[in-house]
């Protein structure tokens, strides 16, 4: 086969190199894409809680969102808001911000962050302000390569928390809409 890509000429040499170079050139276009100065998430959050302290663990649903201010195609300062309810009356919102790191593709963004602020709650059945902290990441798939709207397939954090002088390990899942928008850079 690939004596027959040197026979005729070199036209079907030539078609493989001019393939190989457009590739190349696409390539470098998607390398250059700017970056959106935010990107708004909205969408559903699922809370898993590990008291730590002898009470039993709670599964609970809610809401979360985020905002992220990207500096560069890498660095981004995150807002992030979440409120859990469940188990009679229960609930926890969280108010977390700090910095984000995206991995940014064609039509992905694979980001990871650490995050620190405050959790108001009343897990125990008293209410509170304490402090938390949240590791994780996540993965937005866009629709299109230019789209300015994706689908967080996923965003997975340990959510720590400190209620009733034990700390709560406790993991979350959200999945929902990112918008893109601002000026690019």
């Amino acid at each position: 086969m690939a004596a027959e890509a040197f026979r005729g000429g070199g036209t079907s040499l030539r078609r493989h190199i001019l393939f190989l170079g457009i590739l190349a050139l696409l390539s470098a276009c998607a390398l250059g894409q700017s970056t959106p100065r935010f990107d708004a998430f909205g969408g559903y959050s699922y809370l898993h809680s590990d008291p730590g302290n002898g009470l039993s663990r709670a599964n609970a649903s809610g809401w979360g969102a985020s905002l992220n201010w990207n500096f560069n195609r890498r660095l981004g300062l995150k807002a992030d808001l979440s409120g859990s309810y469940c188990c009679g009356g229960q609930r926890e919102h969280n108010f977390l911000f700090g910095p984000q790191v995206s991995f940014r593709g064609g039509r992905t963004n694979f980001f990871v962050h650490g995050l620190g602020g405050v959790s108001h709650g009343n897990p125990s059945g008293v209410s509170g302000n304490v402090a938390a902290w949240a590791l994780g990441g996540g993965l937005d798939w866009k629709f299109t390569p230019h789209s300015r709207l994706a689908l967080r397939l996923v965003q997975a954090d340990y959510l720590g928390t400190q209620y009733a002088n034990a700390t709560q390990n406790t993991f979350r899942l959200t999945t929902g809409l990112v918008f893109s928008f601002g000026g690019k850079k």
